[in-house]
């Protein structure tokens, strides 16, 4: 109950670490979207005004100081002449031509101001709702910033201003302000600002649930890591506590013949049987230890300065040769065929006899009588090939891939009256794997099996 809560509770904090470096990466993506988005919007407002004010501008500066010519350029485009500052401040008009086209949707103005900065002629929004302002500030700024200037009305809409100069024989003689207000732009960024405030949290909760899943999926490998730790401490206490449970009742029935009788009064037999029992428990427990330590170094691979050039053929005759006596103690052939070519592999020998005993030892205890057991050696381009075939009970597919796992045992009872530990074969692939090489097997029920290890070849020179 406890490790299925700290794995919740793991989970639940992966999940809302990510979750909360998404929606950050969301967030400062969303901003940097609006800010383009706005950027965009004014840099086309600004070239749309610019070009708007320098056609005007052609037009109203060659005649801007003729006031014939001045009332008649007004009446074109329905500019209000400002006899004083009143009638500026009262008069709203709408202006023609090229302005005029786009007044339906976008609010623009026009204003002529002279030298000292007073109002002309105008058309568009009243000075009363957008003041004049200074002109030479305006267009020095303009000039600095390569852009207009943003100005608000009393009632809060926002306008974009452009200023130009007029000249008159070289001289200054006033000034041009063309304006457009900001009111279409501004309903744009509110809108895109509320899909990104209201799409925000819905993302939000998509990238939770996502992460949620996300983070299942990674705990699932430490999950299923920590599952078989606990399953190997389990597997390891058990096989410590049988030969140790054996040594603890032995020396507990010595102390009580210790009782009724010196230990010198005991016979020598009885003595012995109890050395006996003890001296192989104590084996079989330097055997488990010396085997857990070997799959240590192997995962750590600590053992690869110890590789030296060995020969397959060598190492097979001498295993085929040395456990012959186990085949006929149970009435099992074991045969070798091996290539006439010599192969060499780069490896530590000593791993190797025990990689490869392990499987022939494996096979003829798994073997009936009258059975047969087969070493081959072989070879492709690169990789040497061995197989130990037998003609034993098989393996069900449904313990083919587990195997070669620590302490794994295909059948419990026959693994506790052979001695074995269930560590033979996760060493033989522990030592494939040290020597960048694999095994494999195939079997089948009441036919046999095969097991195949694939070792490299030793480059020629090296």
């Amino acid at each position: 109950m406890e490790r299925n809560q700290l794995f919740r509770l793991t989970r639940l904090r992966l999940a809302a670490w990510y979750a909360l470096v998404m929606g950050c990466i969301l967030g400062a993506s969303g901003l940097g979207v609006y800010h383009v988005v706005a950027h965009a919007y004014r840099e086309t407002i600004d070239q749309g005004l610019e070009s708007v004010a320098n056609t005007l501008h052609k037009s109203i500066e060659p005649v801007s100081q003729q006031p014939e010519h001045l009332q008649q350029l007004a009446k074109q485009l329905s500019l209000e002449l400002c006899v004083t500052q009143a009638d500026c401040l009262t008069q709203t008009v709408v202006m023609k031509n090229q302005i005029s086209e786009a007044a339906d949707s976008v609010h623009y103005y026009m204003r002529l101001l002279d030298r000292a900065g007073r109002a002309i002629a105008l058309a568009g929004t009243r000075l009363e709702e957008l003041p004049v302002t200074s002109p030479t500030k305006h267009w020095r700024y303009a000039q600095r910033q390569a852009s207009g200037l943003s100005l608000k009305n009393k009632s809060g809409i926002r306008y974009r201003q452009i200023t130009l100069p007029l000249y008159t024989h070289n001289q200054l003689s006033g000034y041009m302000q063309v304006g457009r207000s900001l009111k279409d732009l501004d309903q744009h960024l509110a809108a895109l600002r509320l899909t990104l405030l209201l799409g925000w949290p819905i993302t939000m909760i998509l990238i939770a649930i996502c992460s949620w899943c996300l983070a299942g999926l990674a705990m699932q490998p430490v999950y299923s890591s920590y599952h078989q730790m606990e399953q190997f401490t389990a597997d390891a206490a058990h096989e410590f506590r049988t030969p140790l449970a054996a040594m603890r009742s032995t020396i507990d029935a010595a102390f009580r013949l210790s009782g009724q009788q010196d230990f010198k009064s005991m016979s020598p037999q009885a003595t012995g049987d109890i050395l006996q029992v003890l001296k192989r428990q104590n084996t079989r427990l330097s055997q488990l230890v010396g085997d857990l330590l070997l799959l240590a170094r192997l995962d750590q691979q600590q053992q690869t300065r110890e590789y030296q050039s060995c020969c397959l053929n060598d190492l097979i005759s001498d295993l085929v040769e040395e456990l012959a006596f186990l085949a006929v103690e149970a009435q099992v052939k074991l045969t070798q065929v091996q290539t006439q070519e010599k192969l060499y592999v780069f490896a530590n020998e000593e791993q190797l006899y025990r990689l490869i005993s392990n499987l022939i030892v494996n096979a003829i205890q798994a073997t009936p009588k009258n059975g047969s057991v087969t070493v081959s050696l072989e070879h492709s381009e690169r990789y040497a090939l061995i197989q130990v075939q037998d003609t034993g009970i098989g393996i069900a597919k449904e313990h083919q891939c587990r195997i070669f796992y620590r302490f794994y045992r295909v059948n419990k009872d026959r693994s506790r009256t052979s001695g074995g530990s269930g560590l033979g074969l996760a060493i033989a692939g522990a030592i494939a794997k040290a020597h960048k090489g694999s095994i494999s097997v195939q079997s089948q029920l009441g036919i046999g099996t095969t097991f195949a290890v694939r070792l490299p070849l030793q480059q020629i020179g090296v």
